[in-house]
């Protein structure tokens, strides 16, 4: 499953509990050096814009009105330099604005930005000093650089047998690091339980995979900082999951086909819907396009509805891809990522099944076990 890209800040350590959110005028300044003259935005946490400005010299100084006391992400966005979305080289920084004065230093390179330097922010530096205490840390530099010149020879030089070996090694080793960073991270939690940071650095290892995890560990920390962006965020993923559980109502939507006509999710009731949330970018969702294709010719004509839903930002991108695929299902473009709220998802494809009555009656369906429930679903209905 392809992972929506997040793009989080991971801090931990100690901020007062009676810190809370609240408006204040802030001053960015610094440095990004290669970007020259160049337009500069800032984000909030849901990527909208703030303000913006134009560097000079690489230098710049961007004053703004931001929420500074609940640990939220901000975001330093070059539109000339590339777009937002999933890539290997978006040219953004992310940072805290947690105080009224924040200094930075970064550059570009490669079409990346790389955050060098940051001072007046407290959350920056307790993340510096947590994060340099993990053991994990101190070989992540080694494991990335190994994955990412791998993944470079494989996909960009030469698809060999040898090349292969490499990347599916430096893979796994990847995971097994992960994996311990995740463990390492999780015994933090009794003893910061009234951590914001820290609850900002796992609140990206929560998702609705393991929603019952998610919620035990959004319960442990003190109600004195649930005003804390990430917990916000999670306790809403958690009301969120709930209601589009499996035997609730699937959520209504309405969204666009390629020739502009509106098509809601309710006016399909009488049949059963399979949806497939995909993107063009995503390896995986091509990957399924075709088990998807099988499954509605086998049962268009037994009462099934299948519908793609992209969330493609581009519509280029998105047209172009359903010329590529062929696809003759029901095609909708989200370009504004509705159903990822609606429906809980942080990875793709995410597939689902819903009953004539509107209920939900499968999630994270695949291949051939899609094929099976399927199979048993319509042949009931016969």
């Amino acid at each position: 499953m392809y992972k929506i890209l997040l793009l989080i800040i991971c801090v931990v350590g100690f901020i007062p509990t009676t810190l809370l959110a609240k408006v204040e005028k802030v001053t960015l300044k610094g440095s990004i050096r290669g970007l020259g003259n160049q337009e500069l935005l800032l984000l909030n946490s849901d990527q909208k814009e703030i303000s913006r400005t134009t560097t000079r010299n690489d230098h710049f100084t961007i004053a703004a009105e931001v929420e500074t006391g609940d640990l939220r992400y901000y975001t330093l966005y070059a539109p000339s330099v590339g777009p937002l979305g999933p890539s290997m080289s978006i040219p953004t920084i992310n940072l805290f604005i947690d105080s009224p004065q924040i200094k930075i230093k970064a550059e570009l390179k490669d079409s990346k930005m790389k955050l060098l330097k940051v001072c007046g922010s407290p959350g920056k530096k307790e993340y510096d000093r947590i994060v340099h205490s993990l053991p994990s840390t101190q070989k992540s530099r080694e494991i990335y650089t190994r994955y990412n010149q791998a993944f470079h020879e494989y996909n960009e030089i030469s698809q060999t047998a040898e090349n292969l070996t490499k990347l599916k090694q430096a893979s796994q080793e990847l995971k097994r690091w992960e994996t311990q960073r995740r463990q390492e991270i999780f015994a933090l939690l009794p003893t910061h339980t009234s951590s914001m940071p820290f609850a900002v650095l796992i609140s990206p290892y929560l998702g609705t995979e393991n929603i019952s995890e998610t919620e035990n560990v959004w319960q442990q920390f003190d109600p004195s900082i649930r005003n804390c962006h990430a917990l916000k965020q999670l306790e809403d993923l958690i009301l969120r999951n709930k209601n589009c559980a499996i035997g609730h109502e699937a959520p209504d939507f309405e969204l666009s086909t390629p020739s502009g006509e509106k098509v809601k999710l309710s006016s399909l009731r009488g049949k059963y819907v399979l949806i497939d949330f995909w993107a063009s970018w995503c390896g995986p969702c091509r990957k399924e396009i075709p088990n998807l294709q099988k499954i509605h010719s086998l049962f268009k004509d037994k009462g099934l509805q299948v519908i793609g839903v992209s969330i493609d930002r581009s519509e280029q991108a998105w047209r172009k891809a359903l010329q590529e695929e062929k696809m003759d299902y029901l095609q909708l473009i989200d370009s504004q990522n509705t159903t990822t709220k609606l429906y809980s998802y942080n990875g793709i494809p995410f597939i689902i099944l819903i009953s004539p009555e509107g209920i939900i009656l499968e999630k994270n369906l695949r291949g051939e076990h899609m094929r099976q429930k399927l199979t048993e679903y319509l042949n009931q209905s016969l």
